[in-house]
């Protein structure tokens, strides 16, 4: 009889409670459910975008150098549409690159200073100084040749900073500092036959 009315006591509690905070858990559901919702729209839109933005850097890879308008046209799209994925520092890169091959090194240093602030991956905004650095170099501007060179932070990229240096440094007459970098590079490169073989061949044309 007792266990009875423990029982009744302890289901009228339960109905005071659902009474008094059924409000609360209708509406704590629905924001549950509308923050789920709006988290898989996101997450699908952003698949999406990803997905589309991969598309457009995979035709641009593929395009030839000779449609250099319509690989602009896209690197564009990617760079204002999507420029919070990889894929739009990488395009920026590569139109870099391509410019600075024929011959468009100012355009080529425009398009790489966007690709060496914007760019996602470390390792593209390193690229990016890299090419900015040798078209530096070829337009003879030492000064903005060496930032370049010196901006690049990948640890994977120390030994081509450092024969990049290199250069730099007998472009402007500094054969002592050329020849501590090109040792420097020596050092990675050491036992890789054709590389090591280039840069003992630059600190060897420097006499002692």
């Amino acid at each position: 009889m007792a266990v009875d009315i423990d029982e009744n006591e302890q289901n009228d509690k339960l109905k005071e409670l659902w009474a008094s905070y059924k409000n609360y858990i209708f509406i704590g559901s629905g924001l549950f459910l509308i923050i789920f919702l709006v988290f898989n729209f996101l997450s699908s839109k952003k698949i999406k975008e990803n997905e589309l933005a991969s598309q457009l850097y995979q035709e641009v890879l593929i395009e030839k150098m000779d449609n250099m308008e319509i690989i602009q046209e896209k690197t564009e799209i990617l760079k204002n549409n999507h420029g919070s994925s990889p894929y739009a520092g990488r395009a920026s890169l590569h139109l870099g690159q391509l410019l600075s091959k024929s011959g468009a090194h100012d355009k080529s240093i425009d398009e790489l200073k966007w690709s060496s602030v914007n760019a996602k991956e470390i390792s593209i905004r390193s690229l990016a100084f890299y090419t900015m650095a040798l078209n530096y170099v070829v337009l003879k501007d030492v000064p903005n040749a060496k930032i370049s060179a010196q901006s690049i932070e990948s640890e994977g990229f120390e030994a081509l900073k450092n024969d990049l240096l290199g250069d730099i440094y007998l472009l402007e007459g500094n054969t002592n500092e050329a020849r501590k970098a090109y040792a420097a590079a020596l050092i990675f490169y050491e036992g890789r036959n054709d590389l090591s073989q280039v840069i003992q061949t630059k600190i060897d044309a420097l006499g002692k």
